[in-house]
């Protein structure tokens, strides 16, 4: 009985776990966005900046053939406008549903040096690609972060709702 007693009252000094934050909704997907991450879009395509000023942009694409071409033309595409850029090799992987291309890009934007991780991959049935950018001087400090907010897309059925002009 002592026990009972003192089990229920451990219970109830145990603190409810902070209130996770809602996901942030694309186009036919949704993700979940941690503190420090301000959404500057939604809807069709998901665009984050963290106070930083590093920037993580989400977005579904149309299927591809072959992933591996699309990412290159892609990560071209995102280096053409950056000065003195450098694109390394690509990186291949390749689990039991989900496979993903990434590019290493290395370029100025208004002289200072950036880098950028673009990433192509396939989710369930739906394909998806992000771009993580931040200084070179602070790439590596929201990495992890960046990249586990775009691990965390989930396909869902749903279009977003329509967002209405104040």
């Amino acid at each position: 009985m002592v026990t009972l007693i003192v089990i229920l009252g451990l219970l109830q000094d145990v603190p409810a776990p902070p209130p996770q934050p809602p996901p942030v909704r694309g186009d036919r997907f949704q993700l979940m966005v941690p503190q420090g991450w301000k959404t500057l879009n939604d809807g069709g395509f998901v665009l984050l900046q963290h106070s930083s000023g590093a920037s993580l942009l989400v977005q579904r694409i149309t299927r591809t053939v072959r992933i591996s071409d699309y990412a290159r033309r892609q990560a071209e595409r995102i280096m053409t406008p950056l000065g003195f850029a450098k694109l390394g090799e690509p990186q291949y992987f390749k689990g039991k549903q989900d496979e993903s291309v990434q590019y290493e890009i290395l370029g100025n934007r208004l002289a200072e040096p950036y880098r950028i991780l673009y990433r192509v991959f396939r989710r369930d049935s739906g394909y998806f690609e992000s771009i993580y950018e931040a200084p070179v001087a602070r790439f590596e400090l929201l990495l992890t972060e960046a990249q586990g907010i775009a691990s965390s897309v989930q396909t869902i059925i749903a279009a977003p709702p329509r967002r209405t002009r104040r």
